[in-house]
Order: structure tokens, then C-alpha cells, then sequence
């Protein structure tokens, strides 16, 4: 069969999906960074026709890295208009393959370790974005940086506004504050674009929509996408 291989390494985690001739999704896999030796002996026994792999951790290497049929995708390679060299490949190819997918313009929210929004314009040049803690950091970080605050959870249920106690309180003002500022920013965009889509990913996406963020599409594969669509773009490129 001819299936393909698509990585994507970010900051915490090693996704991973199999791709079909049709460009179907077969099978899908996440692991933290030091489980990638049960994601090589998963796949050691398969072979693949092509494999595309974005990371942001560069010194992070697969046994695919160095195969004949792989391509490694950097920013450089995303063909947006606009993009800035320290731009983390993550962000460029989340973006461009939810333009490829849903059109143009459209504005990406990724929530993930860290919440990035990117919005492209319907000319596929970077308009601008914003990049905050995401959800777990900032429960995270306050619990690490300081002597007396508790280490707790995402709630699965938007909290009211003000808490009562220490715990609802700060599970109160990260959540109301971020979902607050992430609204501002999608309600900015469609002022600014009315026909584009907004379109959200990441592990914390469906936490944030739950709590009533306004957006039009969840899709949490969009830097598979993104990268599939630009290994194709570079092959067509090659061959003319």
C-alpha cells in the first residue's frame, strides 16, 4: 500500500499520523518526547512511500530524519507571504494548511502549550497573531513559581468569575481572562475580515470552545494539513 508518514515534533509532544494514497487519515498517534522509541517500534516493521516531519525542537531525531524518501519542512518552505524567520514552523503550517482546507482568509487559533493566533489575509500573507501561555503553563506556572499556590486542573466547566477561595479564584481568572483576551482578538479579525473563518486547534481547543470561545471549525489535525500540502507544493515545484 502506498501510505504516507507525516510528523509533527512540538514542545511537549511527538504526533504522528499515516496517511492514505486518498489522503485519509489511517491511524493517529501522540507520545511525549521520551516515548519516541515505542513510536519507532510501532512503525519499524512499515514502510512508507514519502514522509513529511515539522519540528520545533531541531535536536530531537527520528530514525525517519535521515531516510531517502523524507522531507524535513521548515518556515522557509511554507509558501505564505510574510512569514518572519523565527516564526515557529508549527504556527506557519497550521496556518496554511487551514487555508489550503478552508480557504482564505482565516484566522488560527493553537492551543497547545503555548496559545498562538495567526490570521492570513485572502492574498495568503501573514496579517499578525499573539502568542501566550496556554492553559496548563499557566496553571503551571503559578503553582512553580511561588511557595503557597496549589497545583491544579483545567475545569471542565467554565468557572464563574469570581471564585470564593484561592483554588476558584485562580482557576477563575485564567480562564475568564483568557477566554476574554482570545475574544477580543477573534471579534478584532472579523471586524477586520467578516467572510473568514476562525478556525481553532491544539489539545486545549475543545476546553476553550466548551467554555463558550466563538470560532467556526475545530480541527486538531491542520498541521498535518499543513504539512502534507507543502510537501506536495515542494514536489510540484521540483518537477517543473
Amino acid at each position: 500500500m502506498n501510505n504516507y508518514l507525516v510528523i509533527a515534533i512540538g514542545n511537549t509532544r511527538i504526533k504522528a499520523v499515516i496517511l492514505s494514497s486518498d489522503r485519509q487519515i489511517l491511524e493517529e498517534y501522540a507520545f511525549t518526547h521520551d516515548q519516541l522509541p515505542v513510536l519507532e517500534a510501532k512503525l519499524a516493521d512499515r514502510d512508507f512511500v514519502d514522509i513529511a516531519i515539522a519540528s520545533v525542537v531541531p535536536e530531537l531525531l527520528t530514525s525517519w530524519h535521515h531516510l531517502p524518501q523524507t522531507q524535513i519542512i521548515k518556515t522557509s518552505d511554507v509558501p505564505l507571504r510574510g512569514l518572519y524567520a523565527t516564526m515557529g514552523c508549527d504556527r506557519a503550517l497550521a496556518a496554511y494548511g487551514a487555508g489550503e482546507i478552508y480557504g482564505y482568509p482565516v484566522l488560527v487559533i493553537d492551543a497547545g502549550t503555548a496559545i498562538d493566533l495567526t490570521g492570513i489575509d485572502g492574498q495568503k500573507t501573514l496579517v499578525g497573531g499573539a502568542i501566550v501561555a496556554g492553559l496548563r503553563s499557566q496553571f503551571l506556572s503559578l503553582y512553580q513559581n511561588t511557595s503557597a499556590l496549589p497545583d491544579l486542573h483545567i475545569p471542565e466547566t467554565l468557572p464563574n468569575r469570581w471564585g470564593i477561595d484561592t483554588n476558584s479564584s485562580i482557576q477563575a481568572g485564567i480562564s475568564q481572562i483568557l477566554l476574554a483576551g482570545l475574544q477580543a482578538y477573534i471579534n478584532d479579525w472579523r471586524s477586520r475580515f467578516p467572510d473568514s473563518k476562525v478556525i481553532i486547534t491544539g489539545g486545549d481547543s475543545e476546553h476553550l470552545v466548551k467554555w463558550g470561545l466563538q470560532v467556526d471549525i475545530i480541527d486538531k489535525n491542520l498541521i498535518f494539513w499543513g504539512l502534507w500540502r507543502c510537501r506536495e507544493f515542494q514536489s510540484k515545484a521540483l518537477s517543473q
